[in-house]
């Protein structure tokens, strides 16, 4: 291990010898080697940096390359930077692992000159890789950036973790930002940088595709804790497309002070960071125990190397080609995960529903054998696409009851043989109503169009609605219903359940025999009532 270690620093190595700055000024200093450099440095300032080299072996391994820029933290700033991981003193970095020391110096070296005239330039250097910048599939956070401060005269350079203000070699006007060591160049340096963030808020707060999350979190009053440092936790995080797109999709306002987006936030926050390797080509499923009630859980299924999806109750999201940002180190604290689209606790699609409730088996059962209608009841969100056109509806639902008093009225085996199985599409269709309908917006007069009333050729009438005291009523050419179960919500209310005590029959293509009515009472109503309402809790938490 420790040869391979040091094979693959061998280049850091050479970098970091000879280290040389664009020279702005003519009589800038100039340095042979790295040592000379580090020895002449204020005293001892750089011990802690040495010793660093040393410990990874790169020290030994010095030689010569062109061009290069290095950014060397003084004593103060390991000492800083120690007591932020708690240990007691910088000397005890040292005693880190190999590879978490060679990680940490790798990350302040930028194989390139970084070249400083004026302020203006500062801008080309927005995102500097560094010798621990990946060449395939690297994050924001695995950048460094230069920042200029014009009031005070002075220039930093960004990490996730700190911003360091540069110390140059002289503070006298006109000198040297950079000075020159070998070929290449140096710049002491104030802080630590590092590829982790110190919160959760922190790191959300400098990525700017987050900025709808954070407005999220500050409306429900979840932000403060976020900048916990000790917080332990894994954070999915929808982007601002994907925070704009379940508004549209569903009408889910996350950026509201609103239960809902409470919820919603809180699902999609986990117990702990997960140790997971989702750039590793891996297959591989996870299991997440969201913060929200009840021990709801995540499931992430990872098929390579970033192909990892991310499934709740109610929708399907997929990592981004943004990744997975690190909280704390140099173990993980807390991981962040960028996803395509919001994790929605509740089921999304009314076939979902329907299908957990076993006193709506012989509904679901009709819907399976037409095999065509139940498809726009199941779409599915993926990253922001359905698997089917996704629209709202209303579902009227006769219990299973309600199907056994029609088929005793008429003589019938079967809702199948009293209407054919071929108008099975054209009764089914007849039961779904075009939008979303709570009971309030079920006033006497109004007019429910169908999925069979809007179909072309059909000579099925709307559904008409009448109000008598708390009872609604719906009715259809050949049949009349009353709703006893109301307002099951999908989506938050994006589309609606309600529960019926008599089919709806259409009128053509079928002709029900004589004597049909309906609106008959329905035995055990507090029965199917408490039926439904525990599908619907369960739906939450399976």
């Amino acid at each position: 291990m420790a040869r391979s270690i040091r094979g693959s620093l061998g280049a850091t190595a050479l970098l970091l010898v000879g280290l040389s700055a664009y020279v702005v000024n003519s009589q800038t200093p100039s340095y042979a080697t790295l040592a000379e450099f580090i020895a002449s440095y204020n005293g001892t300032d750089l011990t802690v940096f040495s010793a660093a080299l040393n410990k990874t072996g790169l020290t030994n391994a010095v030689a010569s390359l062109n061009n290069g820029t290095v950014f060397i933290p003084n004593d103060a700033a390991f000492a800083s930077f120690a007591t932020s991981l708690g240990l007691a003193n910088a000397a005890a970095l040292l005693n880190l692992s190999q590879d978490m020391v060679a990680a940490l110096l790798k990350f302040h070296v930028v194989p390139s000159k970084v070249t400083i005239a004026t302020a203006a330039d500062v801008a080309q250097y927005s995102k500097m890789a560094t010798m621990a910048t990946p060449a395939v599939g690297a994050t924001e956070q695995q950048y460094l950036s230069l920042v200029a401060n014009q009031t005070e005269n002075s220039y930093s350079v960004k990490s996730p973790r700190a911003t360091a203000k540069f110390a140059p070699i002289s503070t006298s006007a006109g000198s040297p930002l950079f000075t020159a060591v070998g070929a290449s160049q140096v710049v002491v340096v104030t802080q630590v940088l590092a590829t982790w963030y110190n919160s959760i808020g922190e790191a959300i707060n400098d990525n700017s595709r987050l900025l709808s999350l954070r407005s999220a979190l500050m409306q429900n009053d979840m932000w403060a804790e976020l900048y916990n440092t000790s917080l332990s936790r894994t954070l999915f995080a929808p982007t601002d497309g994907a925070v704009d797109g379940v508004r549209t999709d569903f009408n889910i306002d996350m950026k509201s002070n609103s239960t809902i987006a409470k919820e919603m936030l809180n699902y999609m926050q986990a117990v702990g960071p997960l140790a997971v390797n989702f750039s590793a080509d891996a297959t591989a499923t996870y299991s997440f125990t969201s913060l929200l009630c009840c021990n709801q859980m995540i499931t992430v299924n990872q098929t390579g190397a970033n192909a990892v999806t991310v499934s709740s109750l109610g929708s399907v999201a997929k990592l981004t080609t943004y990744g997975t940002i690190q909280v704390g180190g140099p173990t993980a604290k807390a991981l962040i995960h960028i996803i395509g689209y919001p994790l929605i606790p509740t089921v999304t699609n009314i076939w979902a529903m329907i299908t957990k409730e076993p006193n709506l088996s012989v509904l679901a059962g009709l819907f399976l054998a037409e095999g065509k209608e139940y498809k726009k009841l199941a779409a599915i969100t993926v990253n922001g696409q359905t698997t089917a056109g996704a629209v709202p509806y209303t579902l009227l639902a006769p219990m299973n009851d309600a199907f056994k008093i029609a088929t005793n009225k008429y003589s019938a085996n079967s809702v199948a043989d009293l209407i054919g199985a071929a108008n099975l599409g054209a009764f089914l269709r007849n039961h779904v109503v075009v939008g979303s309908y709570s009971t309030d917006n079920l006033t006497a007069g109004v007019q429910l169009t169908t999925l069979e009333s809007q179909t072309a050729g059909t000579s099925s009438k709307k559904l008409a609605v009448t109000a008598n005291n708390k009872t609604i009523t719906l009715a259809a050419d050949q049949s009349t219903a009353n709703i006893f179960i109301k307002n099951n919500q999908v989506a938050y209310g994006w589309s609606y359940i309600h529960a019926i005590d008599f089919p709806l029959f259409p009128g053509f293509p079928f002709i029900l025999p004589p004597g049909g009515s309906a609106g008959a009472v329905l035995p055990s109503v507090a029965v199917l009532l408490a039926g439904l309402v525990a599908a619907a809790a369960a739906a939450l938490v399976v």
